[in-house]
């Protein structure tokens, strides 16, 4: 019985290693790709718009939750002295009923924090090599995560999922996610039904949740996410989607005007 289960123990560890060994081929590839695509790039009369269309798991002012679907256009000038523009419809999980909002701000800081997470500085500094990303990313750890290959994992698909990081970084990101362990791969849809590779962790400390975030294959770019509760908890069942999103690329010589002042209404993503 004890060599039984050893067997047991022994086949799942390679069965997360070849997963893992498959994953960190795809975001290789992915990296690959990402270089040789060159990403839209607005000029100065443009804009590059981020079309992002979200399914997110939200409670309300009770313990009760429910899937609320919003859409999130950012708006990032060619010329840089100009305001980005936030365009958001918080769908039926506003903080206000009917609350829609267009806010313009310098650099993306919608409610005072970059949209980027951190600031362009900061994204200029960081290094452009997987494994120097790793080591920058260890150092940062103080703890509140989970584990600390969580708390890596977070902070790359944090940044990738703004979908406004550049090819370089964008290419090294992938590198680091690669040698993050659990992480895995599997082909997936995004919320609008588009298909690529979601490579994703599952935390063992949180309950099994699975995130994960959407490459296209042929190009580098994210074009989604999702997580995924792999136990039934808080009133969630197993295998449940509690966030699935869309993301979209596209130039446009305009941006809608401001209907709400920079730092107001209600918060970044989510």
């Amino acid at each position: 019985m004890a060599a039984a289960s050893l067997g047991v123990i022994v086949l799942g560890q390679t069965n997360i290693s070849i997963q893992s060994a498959h994953a960190a081929s795809l975001l290789r590839s992915a990296a690959e790709q990402t270089m040789a695509f060159s990403d839209p790039t607005p000029g100065r009369g443009e804009y590059l718009r981020v079309h992002t269309h979200a399914n997110w798991l939200v409670s309300g002012n009770t313990i009760e939750t429910h899937m609320n679907a919003q859409t999130i256009d950012v708006y990032v000038p060619g010329d840089p002295s100009r305001d980005w523009v936030l365009d958001r419809d918080w769908g039926s999980g506003a903080p206000r009923p009917g609350q829609k909002d267009t806010i313009h701000a310098p650099n993306g800081e919608f409610y005072g924090i970059p949209w980027t997470v951190i600031s362009d500085q900061e994204i200029q500094d960081l290094p452009r090599e997987g494994k120097a990303l790793i080591d920058h990313f260890n150092a940062q750890y103080q703890g509140g995560s989970a584990s600390r290959d969580e708390d890596n994992f977070v902070r790359i698909t944090d940044l990738l999922r703004t979908g406004l990081i550049s090819a370089d970084l964008r290419a090294g990101l992938y590198e680091a996610l690669a040698l993050i362990p659990g992480v895995n791969a599997s082909e997936q849809t995004n919320f609008d039904g588009k298909p690529g590779i979601a490579i994703g962790r599952s935390e063992p400390l949180r309950a099994g949740q699975r995130d994960e975030i959407i490459i296209d294959p042929a190009t580098g770019l994210v074009i989604g996410e999702r997580v995924v509760t792999t136990y039934a908890i808080f009133g969630v069942g197993a295998n449940n989607l509690i966030a699935h999103t869309a993301i979209d690329y596209s130039i446009v010589g305009s941006a809608p005007p401001a209907n709400q002042p920079a730092q107001e209404a209600g918060g970044p993503v989510k």
